[in-house]
């Protein structure tokens, strides 16, 4: 049996934005059994080749396995596939085995299905809370161009001075603060949290944002990093949640337009400059 602090050890630097790297470090990852995982589970949009199922298992992996949630049978690991179930409700799990090539991945992930053979049945990890948003906080900017590349997308703000687009964002921050629209999202190897920008209109907040803003709680402030497009944060947004409906409609549909042609790259860091 391999301890925690070695399985650990083997996942390497889990603070980082490319979830899916350590993932592949710490075990080869067969896109035959993502697939079967796919099809066993309850039907949701994962994008082309699957690749945000697979960052949903590279971040619920780690926090098992931090969490002490596996549990070993003739030299297999197994863990829960977060909370992934079949369209019967049955959960899901992964089964790891020891990687007889020593000069690869520590592990080969071997199956995903309903069906282990463990002595005890590994629960899904929980999931981290989010950090609580201090009331009257300030929000700070990072840069002073925040609207950056997505500029276009409200046009009527384009040709404003700084100042004013950093006070609009600002203010539709706080709006959507005010209204608890904040959205679970992982990044960097923690939670954190995103909330929508209505900057055209608020009349239907169940439509789609113009934008999104990552947020970082800190002791004094909320800092922005960037906004983003109302689909870029899907992927890091839907590991933060037990199942797919829990996030905003809107989300949900923004994702299905774009899934089938955003690339690896951008669902594993949406921030990505």
């Amino acid at each position: 049996m391999v301890s925690k602090e070695e399985l650990l050890r083997q996942l390497g630097n889990l603070s980082t934005s490319k979830a899916v790297v350590p993932l592949r470090t710490f075990a080869y990852i067969p896109a035959s059994v993502i697939e079967r995982l796919a099809a066993d589970a309850l039907h949701e949009e994962w994008g082309l080749n699957l690749f945000s199922l697979e960052k949903y298992l590279a971040v619920h992996v780690p926090w098992s396995i931090q969490q002490g949630r596996y549990t070993f049978e003739n030299e297999q690991l197994y863990v829960a596939a977060g909370s992934l179930q079949t369209r019967y409700g049955t959960p899901l799990f992964l089964a790891f085995q020891s990687n007889r090539n020593p000069d690869k991945q520590p592990w080969a992930l071997v199956y995903a299905g309903a069906r282990i053979s463990a002595p005890e049945v590994p629960l899904p990890p929980t999931i981290p809370d989010c950090p609580a948003i201090p009331k009257g906080a300030e929000v700070v900017m990072m840069h002073d161009h925040i609207l950056g590349d997505n500029a276009d997308r409200v046009s009527f703000l384009k040709d404003t001075p700084p100042v004013a687009q950093m006070c609009a964002v600002a203010g539709a921050i706080q709006w959507s603060l005010n209204r608890g629209l904040v959205i679970p999202y992982w990044y960097y190897g923690r939670m954190q949290t995103i909330v929508p920008l209505y900057l055209k209109s608020r009349e239907n907040i169940t439509q789609a944002p113009d934008l999104v803003a990552p947020i970082e709680v800190s002791a004094n402030n909320l800092l922005v990093r960037t906004v983003l497009p109302p689909h870029a944060p899907y992927a890091n947004a839907r590991v933060a949640v037990h199942r797919h409906d829990q996030l905003p409609a809107w989300m949900l549909d923004c994702w299905h337009q774009e899934a089938a042609r955003m690339q690896a790259d951008e669902i594993d860091n949406p921030e990505k400059d």
